[in-house]
């Protein structure tokens, strides 16, 4: 195995949770923690500023800067990352620390353990070799799949540790006593012999001049004072003074602002713009510009100016041969997709077709759907960009650093501009959820700005182009079959989905090279159930093209098949006669973790104490982003079909929960969004355009009429895991299970409602006749 970069370059470590030895790629022991920081703007010393690793700074006055390389959009991984830092440089965690987002992009911020789902503690071999020569040499630095804390903790723990290491040498020469004699404690160096001390920010310009120790002791458990406990917010004090800068925030001098329109049929090109003159004489308006060929700018003095001026716009579009498409169209080559006599396949396991040809089998099949839908976040899209003597900058809530840099490149490559010429600025964003990873608004900024040398260009989307003319989670459906054994239980399982490739739409707008749509994951996670004990299972595939762009989407597949599985796992329970809490925990018998989780959430709910008519209780599990999510939906369904999600019960294994509060927000914050899709989201194709265009016709839940969530954290001896997604995952599903329970009437249509199901027509079922 080629060795990639000099022991300089990469500090290693050769302990692990649990004291498990890590074998490295690049030679030595352990997972990256710190880098020769030469590369790094500064070098080791900048003024009052002492450069410890990639992650860490401490100034002459004892604060200290943590670098946290990953996007905050409200999760709070900026305070759980700090808190591993300052458990292992041991210093109080008050306001002498503070969190930046790096400019610099350095190897040890590379996302490649997120990309490939490689934790630190398991990067070894020609994966974590692939890794690190290809995505880390891209400095692919993004943030997603739940995988922020779950990647860097384990770096930013040698991190600290190892800033603390060097402190005490520089301690121990200046004292004139050995290194073991010394002790640390709320950044002060003690030498408890002599009753003399010396304070962090003392010390570590001559630390920063040392050589960083090779293996680190971390601390023990035992020792711990910060993690596995709440900790405050880092961002919330900035954030409700109003001083956290997001990207809608960015005010620069002289700056320019725009107002974009995007074709309503994707894929069309600008024919002409009929009353440009009416236009550019509009209050404040400057220039009219065609991106692309393909999308409209309104640029002015200010926003509004920009967006009352572009709804003047009179546009003729050209034509797309998609003007035609309906959700019904679209729906119908889905399904007929799942007629389909060449799928992919990913899983075929055990003997499939001889169980399902067993004489005794007792088969229950069904199908299910979902419509597209989009990400809303609360913080429109925008980006800032100025382009001055060839020198590129840009401001963007962005999700990925590279398609950030992608995206300037793509919108201003014709002006020369060179990769390494770009400074990319990622701010705050006020909600993300994958849709903040596309290039798109950094392009369009970017574009205009090389339009306007000298001037920066700030392009903010309307609300009712975020959501009419953005990127979109696909439609999908799935055929679900199983047959069941003498006892109940699936003996053989078989699941096929349909649905628009991810990775291939994703990496078509946004890489150069774009990925083929067979064996992409990310459209089937969550249909396997392999935690279940079902002796044969086939899992299959088919892309199913559109015109409309589809991207990642808060949990991805998770969101959609979760939804399906759940919910047949209760239809065979159904079929079984079984309690649908019983039911798993047969199928669950092999695996004692989840069988906790399915326990406590059962607990929890008060699963066997009996509710009224028009209510019922729906459960639901899954095993997503390494952690184990189980929840309880309980709903009252009135007698004229409403459906209300009166409380949401969850139980989770999400490994060491570094900050216990951040994790329960989470896991909240995602059954809200998860709920939110379950009943009340949409995108309807209507003449090939998205019919939505703002929060009246895509609603979001309202403190009205959330339901009330409880969430209990199973303790865990493994590494952390992931907690951004798994919130959202189960909710759809055990939604639709307690509407079973509350009325007897089977939902597998997407967004559920009781008086109109969106697939009622193609939905079929081989199950006893439903109850009244």
């Amino acid at each position: 195995m080629p060795r990639i970069l000099s022991r300089r370059t990469f500090l290693m470590t050769g302990a692990a949770v649990g004291g498990t030895a890590l074998v490295a790629a690049v030679g030595a022991t352990g997972y990256l923690a710190s880098l020769d920081v030469e590369g790094l703007h500064g070098g080791r010393l900048d003024g009052d500023d002492a450069i410890l690793n990639a992650f860490v700074v401490i100034h002459r006055d004892g604060t200290v800067v943590i670098n946290v390389p990953r996007t905050e959009m409200g999760q709070g991984i900026h305070t759980g990352l700090a808190t591993v830092v300052a458990e292992e440089l041991d210093i109080p965690f008050d306001d002498r620390i503070s969190v930046v987002f790096p400019t610099d992009a350095h190897p040890a911020y590379s996302a490649w353990t997120n990309a490939l789902q490689v934790r630190p503690e398991e990067a070894s071999g020609p994966v974590a070799w692939f890794g690190r020569r290809v995505l880390g040499q891209l400095g692919m630095i993004a943030t997603g799949a739940s995988g922020s804390v779950m990647g860097l903790w384990h770096p930013m723990r040698v991190a600290g540790a190892s800033a603390r290491a060097m402190i005490v040498a520089a301690a121990a020469e200046r004292l004139d006593v050995p290194a073991s004699e010394l002790t640390t404690e709320d950044g002060m160096v003690i030498h408890a012999a002599s009753g003399r001390s010396l304070a962090y920010g003392d010390l570590a310009q001559d630390a920063a001049l040392l050589t960083p120790p090779d293996e680190p002791r971390l601390k023990s458990r035992e020792e711990w004072r910060l993690i596995g406990r709440s900790q405050p917010r880092i961002d919330i004090p900035a954030k409700v003074r109003g001083e956290a800068m997001f990207g809608i925030d960015v005010v620069l001098p002289d700056m320019l602002h725009a107002s974009i329109r995007h074709a309503p049929v994707f894929g069309a090109e600008v024919a002409v713009i009929r009353n440009e003159g009416r236009v550019r004489a509009a209050d404040g308006v400057l220039d009219i510009a065609v991106i692309d060929g393909r999308h409209v700018a309104v640029v002015a003095g200010s926003w509004w100016q920009a967006e009352q001026a572009a709804w003047l716009l009179d546009i003729e579009w050209t034509e797309t041969g998609n003007e035609s498409e309906t959700s019904d169209s679209l729906a119908d080559r889905m399904y007929a997709a799942l007629e389909t006599d060449t799928p992919h396949d990913h899983i075929d396991e055990g003997d499939i077709e001889s169980a399902f040809a067993a004489p005794d089998a007792r088969l229950v099949e069904a199908d299910y759907d979902v419509p597209y839908v989009t990400h809303a976040c609360m913080e429109s899209m925008n980006a800032t960009a100025v382009l001055q003597n060839n020198l590129a900058e840009v401001w963007a809530p962005s999700q990925n650093r590279a398609t950030m840099r992608m995206g300037v490149m793509r919108g201003m490559g014709w002006a020369g501009v060179r990769p390494d010429e770009v400074t990319l600025n990622i701010t705050m964003a006020g909600g993300a959820f994958g849709r903040r990873s596309d290039l798109d608004v950094v392009a369009e900024a970017s574009c205009l700005a090389a339009r306007y040398p000298g001037r920066p260009v700030k392009v903010l989307w309307s609300r009712e182009e975020d959501i009419g003319r953005g990127v979109y989670r696909s439609q999908a459906a799935a055929r679900l079959r199983a047959v069941l054994g003498p006892d109940g239980l699936p003996s053989g399982y078989d699941a096929m989905v349909a649905t628009q490739s991810i990775m291939n739409a994703m990496s078509g707008r946004n890489l150069p090279v774009t990925v083929g749509p067979d064996g992409d994951y990310l459209s089937v996670e969550g249909l396997e159930k392999a935690h279940y004990a079902i002796p044969s299972r086939r899992m299959r595939s088919q892309n199913v093209p559109s015109h409309l762009p589809i991207h990642f989407w808060r949990s991805n597949g998770y969101s959609f098949n979760t939804f399906f599985t759940e919910s047949f796992i209760d239809e065979c329970a159904d079929a079984a006669g079984a309690d649908p809490v019983a039911y798993r925990r047969d199928l669950l018998r092999d695996n004692p973790r989840h069988l906790a989780v399915l326990d406590r959430v059962a607990e929890m709910a008060g699963w066997s104490d009996p509710l009224p008519p028009g209510r019922g209780r729906g459960i639901a599990i899954e095993e997503c982003y390494r952690s184990v999510v189980a929840q309880v939906a309980e709903v009252t369904v009135s007698p004229d079909g409403e459906v209300r999600v009166d409380r949401m019960v969850c139980a989770l294994d999400a490994g060491l929960a570094i900050n216990p509060d951040q994790v329960v927000a989470q896991i909240e914050g995602g059954i809200v969004y998860g709920v939110t899709a379950a009943l009340m989201n949409r995108i309807t194709i209507e003449g090939g355009a998205v019919a939505e265009t703002n929060f009246h016709d895509f609603a979001v839940q309202r403190i009205a009429n959330a339901p009330r969530i409880e969430v209990s954290i199973v303790e865990s001896d493994g590494p952390p895991c992931g907690v951004g997604e798994p919130g959202v995952v189960p909710a759809a599903a055990a939604v639709a299970n307690a509407i079973f329970a509350a009325t007897g009437r089977r939902l597998r249509s997407l967004p559920l409602a009781v008086t109109e199901t969106i697939g009622e027509r193609r939905t079929r079922s081989v199950l006893p006749a439903e109850r009244a």
